[in-house]
């Protein structure tokens, strides 16, 4: 089974909450089972240094020309292995979106949220798609974490229409926290040429997500039941418990059920 791990955080190289290690963690379990081949993706932000962990060019995916927002963009796909593992992970290098970002990732210094974050990281989503048809890698699940990346099954149902590449193409969603960030602007919908609700505001992409995914998980974190409820929106999902409330037993019986869980959609 091939999956496609999408995250704008993995552990050692950017880290701003429990998605940063739980992505490490996961995809290392994931990649220690002989039938699994997985592959991860996070944006290469300014403060990743390319020395220390051997980010290498991958020459067809240099130069790629990725349509966004109407508009050409010319990006490039590094790759690396996680350290001390044999886990891939690729980086998108696009400097407007992410050569500046400090170590907050979503947030500047001052502590005052990115109005733009709904717009880069909806690129980051754009281009781990079409990364794959360069590299002629379907993989039979993606893998997309929180806001972030909650655009992603949305696109991939887009792209399903006019591209058979993907129509067998699972989706699983996790939501590690709950914040503001989760609400798009439709400005960004409008931009994109994707169908939204224009009764609405803003759109709440954790509710999208969990209702284009074909299975999603949201990670207890204490977080208010009514909050959560609202956030979802009535699409169905597993509460399963934060990896930081776990000792090595219990984090090994999580994953597992996770990897059993991933496989039953294939």
């Amino acid at each position: 089974m091939k999956i496609y791990y999408l995250s704008s955080e993995v552990f050692p190289y950017s880290e701003t909450s429990n998605l940063s290690k739980f992505s490490r963690e996961f995809s290392i379990f994931l990649n220690d089972n002989k039938d699994i081949e997985i592959r991860l993706m996070q944006p290469k932000y300014g403060f990743i240094s390319e020395r220390k962990y051997i980010l290498r060019e991958v020459i067809r995916l240099k130069e790629m020309k990725i349509n966004y927002l109407n508009k050409e963009y010319i990006v490039n796909i590094k790759s690396a292995f996680i350290p001390n593992t044999r886990v891939q992970i690729y980086f998108l290098e696009y400097d407007n979106y992410f050569l500046n970002v400090p170590e907050l990732l979503y947030k500047s210094r001052n502590g005052r949220f990115y109005k733009d974050n709904d717009e880069k990281f909806s690129f980051f989503s754009e281009v781990a798609l079409e990364t794959l048809k360069k590299l002629y890698w379907v993989p039979d699940v993606i893998v997309c974490n929180d806001w972030q990346t909650s655009i992603t099954p949305i696109l991939l149902k887009e792209k399903i229409k006019n591209d058979p590449l993907f129509k067998n193409v699972k989706v699983a969603f996790f939501v590690h926290g709950i914040d503001t960030n989760y609400n798009f602007s439709n400005n960004l919908f409008e931009k994109m040429n994707i169908d939204f609700d224009k009764k609405e505001s803003n759109q709440n992409m954790l509710s999208l997500a969990a209702s284009y995914a074909d299975i999603t998980y949201v990670v207890n974190n204490n977080s208010n039941k009514k909050v959560v409820e609202k956030a979802l929106n009535k699409n169905k999902y597993k509460i399963i418990e934060s990896v930081d409330n776990l000792n090595t037993s219990e984090k090994i019986n999580l994953y597992s059920m996770l990897n059993q869980d991933i496989h039953s959609l294939v």
